[in-house]
């Protein structure tokens, strides 16, 4: 594979996709919105819900039969018993397109091309304005060192193939097209055996990052302005895998395929969610100290031997990252060549430090797709993509920030308004009062009364205080 601009990225093959043994213990991540619905000393059986299928949430399943053993900072860790028993399920036949969308919700499904969008909400925001005419199926890589989904669609061709039919469905798009890079050769004859004819294959260059959902809609389609301006909804084709086995065999996500890449090896592993990096580790009879690299040598980011596998694991590398040392910028333009959005990674890198939301937002930083084209061809080393990243997330707290204080100057006003309304009220009252007193022809027995009154509201105002106080006192 290469990468924007021309650069030759290395390539290597890779076996058939094999399992490790179960985990002893878990460690599974749950949204921070979630309900937890088990606590600590349950026990759970594979596949039992651990959160509360009410909220919009995404739902989070045992991944082992055993006991709860910690519920801390959204992470439910579980000591397996090694039996494996599974949670009850039923899997249903002739599934409408609104139940496809519930199962997906119910079975914890999110994109497993690396974003870990929750596929529930893409289908429902794309069935509630019904505007959607191409549904794009990614089979393309998103790094040149991940290979999960090819070795998935050369080893579960037909059960993928059943996944498209029913995202398709779900979505209701009129037009379906898979995209896969050229040089994945055996998973182009498997999609073309079983593919059905009104499903179109396009095969794309094998140029990183093409593999970007926008880019590949662009290279399979011809059109430009993105997804969302041509109508279109995207899903990876590990998705679509789990989509069938949520749909047909009432299965939740509990496990997926995970690229493991080492300094002389290449493995596509089936590992369930929450297992500990140090479990593939220990498959890989490695000792002492490891770089682990977690989401592709491009896009990922590095992690312990804690980091626990999660729905959003695709890959894991060790000791393949290299440690350079930035020096400054040297103004040569590399990054803006290679870059796949057209942007200037040069001026979006001045601007970060000191940070300008301002101009960062002129130079469309929202655009940048983190691909770290850029990062590779930087002869200063600078980590660019890192920078673009933290300005994105310091925006966004400067967003939430902004949204709170805007909130709160709404409750403020219309707390303000309320008091108005009501001292404006307290007035009128007064007024009518006055007014009638004025204009009373009898005005030494309207003040009479008006004071009958007010003795009276005092009376029944101390005789209901004093009874509620003899209720409460003890007996003598």
């Amino acid at each position: 594979m290469k990468i924007h601009g021309g650069l030759a990225f290395k390539s290597l093959p890779f076996g058939a996709i094999e399992t490790i043994p179960p985990p002893t213990r878990v460690a599974i991540k749950v949204a921070s919105k979630s309900t937890i619905a088990v606590k600590t000393g349950d026990t759970v059986l594979k596949g039992q819900p651990l959160t509360s299928v009410d909220t919009s949430a995404v739902m989070s399943h045992a991944s082992v039969s055993g006991t709860i053993t910690s519920i801390n900072n959204c992470t439910i860790s579980i000591q397996s018993d090694g039996q494996d028993t599974p949670y009850p399920s039923s899997p249903q036949t002739d599934i409408r397109a609104n139940e496809i969308l519930t199962l997906c919700h119910q079975n914890g499904l999110v994109g497993l091309g690396g974003a870990a969008y929750p596929v529930a909400k893409k289908l429902s925001s794309a069935s509630q304005h019904n505007t959607v005419n191409t549904l794009l199926i990614n089979a393309a890589e998103c790094d040149p060192a991940i290979y999960c989904d090819e070795a998935l669609i050369q080893e579960r061709p037909e059960a993928i193939v059943k996944g498209i039919k029913l995202a398709l469905t779900a979505s209701g798009a009129s037009n379906c097209i898979v995209g896969i890079e050229e040089n994945k050769i055996l998973a182009i004859a498997e999609l073309k055996k079983h593919l059905p004819d009104n499903i179109k294959l396009v095969v794309v260059p094998a140029i990183y990052p093409s593999g970007a959902e926008n880019t590949l809609f662009t290279l399979c389609t011809g059109k430009t302005g993105g997804l969302r301006y041509n109508q279109s909804l995207c899903f990876n084709i590990a998705t679509c895998y789990s989509i069938y086995k949520a749909v047909e065999l009432a299965e939740p996500l509990l496990s997926r395929i995970v690229t493991v890449v080492t300094s002389d090896n290449i493995r596509n592993v089936e590992l369930r969610i929450g297992t500990p990096v140090t479990d593939v580790l220990k498959d890989l009879n490695t000792v002492g100290n490891q770089t682990i690299t977690c989401g592709g040598q491009m896009m990922g980011r590095r992690v312990s031997a804690e980091h626990s596998i999660d729905k959003q694991t695709n890959s894991l590398l060790f000791n393949t990252a290299e440690n350079k040392t930035a020096v400054a910028c040297i103004r040569c333009g590399a990054c803006a060549d290679v870059c796949p959005e057209h942007l200037l990674p040069q001026q979006l890198f001045w601007h970060t430090d000191p940070h300008n939301s301002s101009a960062l937002s002129n130079l469309k930083l929202d655009a940048c797709i983190e691909c770290a084209c850029c990062d590779v061809v930087c002869p200063s080393n600078i980590q660019l993509t890192q920078h673009f990243i933290g300005a994105k997330n310091t925006i966004e707290l400067q967003r939430v920030e902004q949204k709170k204080a805007e909130l709160a100057k709404e409750r403020y006003e219309k707390r303000l308004a309320r008091l108005e309304s009501q001292s404006l009220r307290e007035r009128k009252k007064l007024d009518r009062k006055s007014d009638k007193l004025i204009n009373s022809k009898d005005k030494e027995q309207l003040k009479k009364e008006m004071i009958a009154k007010a003795l009276q509201k005092s009376m029944r105002k101390k005789k209901s205080t004093s009874g509620n106080s003899a209720d409460d006192s003890p007996p003598q």
